[in-house]
């Protein structure tokens, strides 16, 4: 639970404990089978019952369906490890117990007493606290006020000690400020991007020697990955679906049954304004109709963005008792009040979207091609049984394609491989696991289908011959051998950048284009620049150029300003403090962490599995 009152140094986490008795938790009731003890887990003189456990693990459930829209099984919690997160967290609160009763660190009546009174679910009608309100809650949890207060002064406790174990934790502005001044620091830059048009001799065409050179220089370009040659005997429902015919009845029919499909209703375009009674919701709509104030007015007079009046483009069942008022409407305007599930509310229409129709003789080919796949797919199922039958007969993949409707192909897989059956992963699959020269059971396709294949042989990795790669070799020669030359004419270009020329002068000379960007941080990502080249640009003086090679070119860049991370500004000033906060509140939960796990293994931890499992087979 202290992770609830570590969160807020208020009444909030009073309430918590509150919510987590009363919700859902009472009930819980773990004995030991055979007697013995009736603890998970011990820290020195400190137990943890199971119980508590089983409550808090119901309570984190809870919590975590909560946030997904369902209920989580105990399947589920055990395998997300949310059983073991809150043993952790009950042995951490222990050990902060054995170390407050250790130094005889405890909080006196008149704080629990105070904490009590200001927990709301203990008031009476009057809103003050009532002693037997107090009780009866209790009651229905299954406790009574002395163990209720017991429990809240153990809280209260591990947050005074937890507190003052923390209260340290800070980080110097310096090193803030060195951090930011990394991160935070911006740089502007100009570049361009060169290529071979500019040397005043081409690059020539490759010898065969250099082109040799090349393909030996580089043999991870040219090498063939481990390559499965593969016949393969396939059925889909496409291939079957390609000659079967619809009636036309039918297809009538299907047309006919899914209106809302091929028909789209009138929408509208919709504002809306709530109130929290009929009168305040006639009186608004009377300015209004007096012309004293405008919707938007009006929505901002209530405190409410454009965002949150907007309703976007809504069909009549979506809008439920409004819908009437609303859609009954012959055009744009006000509407209301009507009266709604959120209250009384004001409509405004901006617009009306009218009824859509799309023809049978539009609908007809996609219904067509729908119940095809659909007969395909109950002719497919009706065929596979014959087809495992004949390979279990021991047919081939020929022999099998001769008899049935399966269609039989070859492919050469690998990793480089793409298109077709390459690219679904129950066919890799089945491909990678085949012994060669066996067919192999029949397996569904991923991406449907069925199919059955045979690995005619498997080649591992090897160079690919010169004469099959020659001109993939020649170009990346060629592109190599510009690059390198333009490098050295830009040695020239950054001496005269250097010298004071302007980047803009410089690339119109060149009739190149320039492009800028910036401020940048360090983290930026420039468009045609390679991730890089803005990294080398953090290394760079203000005004000094630098060149990359980029394929057959090179990219010219300048370092045109240089912006410091300013402590001083307002909104750096808020960085600040924010990084300052992050950091306290992420040290301040590690020095607990060792704090904790130090008591922890000076008192000794035990842990009873057994009564483990037990608490977590009562939440089943």
């Amino acid at each position: 639970m202290l992770t609830f009152f570590r969160a807020s140094r208020s009444n909030i986490f009073v309430w918590a404990i509150i919510g987590l008795l009363i919700v859902g938790l009472a009930g819980f009731s773990i004995g030991a089978g055979g007697g013995g003890s009736t603890n998970v887990a011990r820290v020195g003189d400190q137990e943890v019952s199971a119980e508590t456990f089983a409550r808090t693990l119901d309570q984190e459930m809870r919590a975590i369906s909560t946030q997904v829209g369902r209920n989580l099984t105990v399947a589920e919690a055990q395998q997300f490890g949310i059983d073991r997160s809150v043993l952790a967290r009950l042995v951490a609160d222990a050990a902060l117990d054995e170390e407050a009763a250790r130094v005889g660190v405890s909080v006196g009546d008149d704080l629990v007493r105070e904490q009590v009174l200001a927990v709301p679910a203990f008031a009476g009608a009057d809103g003050a606290f009532d002693r037997e309100t107090y009780t009866f809650v209790l009651q229905r949890t299954g406790m009574d006020p002395a163990e209720f207060e017991t429990l809240l002064r153990r809280e209260i406790t591990r947050e005074t000690l937890a507190g003052s174990v923390q209260a340290a934790t800070a980080l110097p502005q310096v090193a803030t400020e060195t951090v930011l001044g990394f991160l935070g620091e911006r740089r502007s830059i100009d570049w361009v991007r060169l290529d071979g048009s500019l040397l005043e001799t081409p690059v020539p065409a490759p010898t065969d020697a250099e082109l040799a050179a090349e393909h030996e220089a580089h043999p991870e370009r040219y090498t063939r990955p481990e390559t499965r040659r593969i016949t393969y005997a396939a059925l889909t429902p496409a291939m079957l679906a390609a000659g079967i015919e619809i009636p036309e009845a039918e297809l009538r029919a299907a047309y006919d049954a899914e209106p809302g499909r091929f028909g789209a209703p009138e929408r509208r375009i919709l504002d809306r304004i709530g109130f929290g009674s009929s009168e305040d919701a006639e009186a608004a709509r009377a300015r209004l109709d007096a012309g004293e104030i405008t919707f938007d007015a009006l929505a901002a007079e209530r405190g409410l963005s454009a965002e949150e009046t907007d309703q976007g483009d809504v069909a009549a069942s979506e809008l439920g008792a409004a819908a009437e008022a609303v859609f009954g409407a012959d055009g744009p305007g006000i509407v209301g009040p009507v009266e709604t599930a959120l209250g009384p509310s004001i409509y405004r229409i901006n617009a009306i979207l009218g009824a859509t129709m799309t023809p049978f003789e539009e609908a007809r080919e996609e219904l067509r091609a729908e119940r095809a796949l659909r007969a395909a797919s109950d002719r497919l199922f009706d065929a596979t049984g014959g087809i495992d039958d004949l390979l279990a007969g021991g047919a081939t993949l020929e022999e099998i394609a001769a008899e049935t409707e399966m269609e039989i192909g070859t492919i050469e897989l690998n990793t480089q491989s793409a298109g077709g059956l390459a690219d679904d992963p129950a066919f890799v699959t089945l491909a990678n696991g085949a012994e060669e020269g066996v067919e192999t059971d029949l397996a569904e396709l991923e991406t449907g289908g069925i199919v059955t294949l045979r690995v005619e042989a498997i080649e591992p990795p090897a160079l690919i011959p010169l004469a099959e790669v020659r001109d993939r070799v020649a170009a990346d020669w060629t592109a190599a051998r510009t690059a390198e030359a333009l490098e050295a004419r830009a040695v020239e270009w950054t001496a005269e950048l250097d010298g004071g020329l302007s980047f803009g002068d410089l690339t119109e000379r060149l009739g190149a284009v320039a492009q800028s960007a910036g401020p940048l941080t360090r983290s930026d990502v420039v468009p045609g620049l390679a991730p890089e080249v803005v990294a080398d640009v953090f290394e760079l003086d203000e005004g000094a150029a630098i060149t990359r090679a980029d394929g057959d070119g090179i990219i010219l860049v300048q370092l045109t300003s240089v912006e410091p991370f300013d402590p001083e500004s307002e909104e750096n000033a808020q960085v600040l403090e924010g990084v300052n906060a992050r950091f306290r509140a992420e040290a301040a939960q590690d020095i607990l962490s060792l704090y904790t796990a130090a008591i922890r293994d000076e008192a000794g931890v035990s842990v009873n599995q057994n009564m483990i499992n037990a608490a977590i087979t009562q939440l089943q």
